[in-house]
């Protein structure tokens, strides 16, 4: 199985198996501790994707419309792509499609874990995809997530990335 790297992020959460597993037992609770202020890594997003019992992805399911921080929105909106619920497609569609500060979160998440260039320099090419330091092996890499069965979001991040990098590969 390939491993994925994680986002470049300064902040990215990273975690043991007990603090994880407090996490989770927390958001089953309605407590999202420090989903709320920390962007989670691949691997946290994997753990409670695994651990999070119905209570849990059901709160899941509202922060990613309504949590008070749009950190909050991304974290709950990667984590149910991880579970890669049917039902949950939708919804993970139409908040990237609609809510301007977790698109952009993820846009930069897909750059920075698919490329590891600096959070500042992916945060610059979603803004301006011009700017990207090499735009091929970035379409390259886009290409393998839009093909992904199993992770709504990177499918659609990478999708809508290609497409920006249209103009930036033709020339």
């Amino acid at each position: 199985m390939l491993r994925r790297r994680d986002i470049t992020h300064p902040r990215v959460m990273t975690a043991d198996r007990p603090t994880l597993t407090e996490l989770a037992r927390s958001i089953d609770n309605g407590d999202p501790g420090v989903l709320a202020t920390a962007p989670s890594s691949r691997t946290v997003d994997f753990f409670l994707a695994a651990k999070l019992t119905e209570p849990g992805i059901e709160h899941m399911r509202v922060w990613v419309r309504t949590g008070h921080t749009s950190t909050l929105r991304a974290n709950a909106l990667a984590v149910l792509a991880k579970l890669n619920k049917a039902q949950d497609t939708t919804l993970i569609i139409d908040v990237l499609e609609s809510d301007k500060k977790v698109k952009f979160l993820s846009l930069v998440s897909e750059v920075s874990k698919l490329t590891q260039w600096d959070w500042e320099i992916s945060r610059q090419v979603v803004r301006e995809p011009a700017t990207a330091p090499d735009a091929r092996k970035l379409a390259k890499a886009l290409t393998k997530e839009v093909l992904l069965d199993n992770d709504t979001e990177s499918r659609w991040c990478g999708a809508y990335l290609l497409k920006e990098l249209v103009p930036v590969l033709g020339k």
